[in-house]
């Protein structure tokens, strides 16, 4: 989970490093008891918001609504900024760039340093120390890198972090490394982290993504449901989300998106889902989302999760696949398919009378089987593992493009 800048600021605030005077506006009428002049910027997941637009200055409180109007609402590469992050302007002699993150390379974590912040850090040198994972701290080498990954420092010397000299205050390291820890990071990133003429070092930014695997961890991540950065998230993303919230009973809803066709998907097992997306659109066939169910759950999470596909309107189709299931229980798992699709026409008040093509195979497969085929309120196409997902994804984009002429052969009629 990739955590929005004010969140961020607050766990950097809690960890005892400084951030600038600051509130959240979500109202362009909110007041705002800072010191002029301030700046606001767009709390979006994506980056380089300044080039859209979505970091402006406000000299006088008569400016502040009217640029307020002009950010709350505004698409920044995509994705619909709702709350503006209002803060007091920071002078500074110094900036820099500082991250930490898990390296592939060096398989365990890293520091990366500029002495240079803002945009364009791709471009800079950098300096990477690698850090201790057990003990928490730097360990005393370094090495200086472009983006061509080559350079030496020309001291000739290791940078020993507890030097005075060393680039920034051990101290402060210290304190980003243990909550890099703490909040079980993935990335924690600050970028521009300045220091004042005061002599006082201030995150000016802050970017931090979380394990969503550590969860179970942490009572106090109370964070809203977001999507990727660059997207705002639709009703229906927002809904599957919360089906695996506090359940940890498998996987139904934690991956979900919404797409433009007309298709619904409900996909089973990670690559599998993957690779069937790839199949029904290689025979074009529109998918209406995509999503995945996993890890066995339980069928009232299948349910629920049948329910949000099939929220989706004008939908030709609806496709149930996966590969050969190792433990999930095939028979109870649909079981909740056939729960949902119920609740979903009641709870919806129409009839599904599209095609919907099941390929599925595993544990209690069998038992399966004979329980879909009692099922005769629904146009059912079931399939095995003696069908391939590329042939279920076939059949199911011819039967849904001959529903859709009949659908509108119907209308003109």
């Amino acid at each position: 989970m990739i955590l929005y800048e004010y969140e961020g600021k607050k766990m950097l605030s809690e960890a005892g490093i400084a951030v600038p005077n600051g509130q959240v506006i979500e109202s362009p009428e909110q007041k705002v008891p800072l010191n002029y002049p301030i700046v606001l910027k767009a709390q979006v997941l994506s980056g380089k918001r300044a080039q859209a637009g979505g970091i402006v200055m406000v000299e006088k409180p008569e400016q502040l609504e009217s640029k307020l109007k002009g950010l709350l609402g505004q698409v920044i590469n995509k994705e619909k900024a709702t709350k503006v992050l209002a803060e007091e302007k920071i002078d500074f002699e110094k900036e820099y760039y500082i991250s930490l993150a898990y390296d592939t390379n060096t398989r365990g974590p890293i520091l990366t340093i500029s002495e240079e912040g803002g945009t364009g850090i791709e471009e800079r040198e950098v300096k990477i120390y690698p850090v201790d994972p057990i003990k928490h701290i730097l360990c005393h080498s370094e090495r200086s890198e472009e983006s061509s990954m080559v350079g030496e420092d020309p001291s000739g010397r290791d940078f020993d972090p507890q030097d005075d000299n060393f680039l920034l205050p051990h101290e402060l390291l210290q304190k980003l490394i243990d909550l890099f820890f703490a909040a079980d990071s993935l990335l924690l990133e600050i970028n521009p982290l300045v220091l004042t003429r005061a002599g006082k070092w201030v995150a000016l930014d802050a970017k931090i993504k979380l394990d969503d695997a550590a969860a179970g961890r942490h009572s106090d991540w109370n964070f809203p449901s977001r999507s990727a950065p660059g997207h705002t998230p639709t009703q229906n993303e927002i809904e599957a989300k919360k089906i695996d919230e506090g359940d940890y009973r498998g996987v139904a809803g934690s991956a979900y998106f919404d797409l433009p066709g007309d298709i619904a998907v409900l996909a089973s097992g990670g690559g599998a889902s993957l690779a069937a997306m790839d199949a029904l659109i290689k025979v074009g066939g529109k998918p209406a989302n995509y999503t995945e169910y996993g890890g066995n759950p339980p069928r009232e999470k299948v349910a629920k999760l049948t329910k949000v596909v099939l929220g989706k309107p004008n939908l030709n189709g609806l496709w149930v696949v996966g590969a050969l299931a190792n433990f999930t229980n095939i028979y109870e798992t649909l079981s909740g398919f056939i729960e949902g699709l119920r609740e979903a026409e009641k709870l919806l008040g129409k009839k599904f009378d599209f095609p919907i093509v099941i390929r599925r195979a595993g544990p209690e497969d069998q038992k399966a089987r004979q329980m879909l085929k009692r099922v005769k309120d629904f146009d059912l196409h079931i399939f095995g593992e003696e069908t391939s997902i590329t042939e279920s994804a076939v059949i199911i984009a011819g039967l849904a493009r001959e529903y859709e002429m009949r659908r509108k052969n119907v209308t003109s009629s």
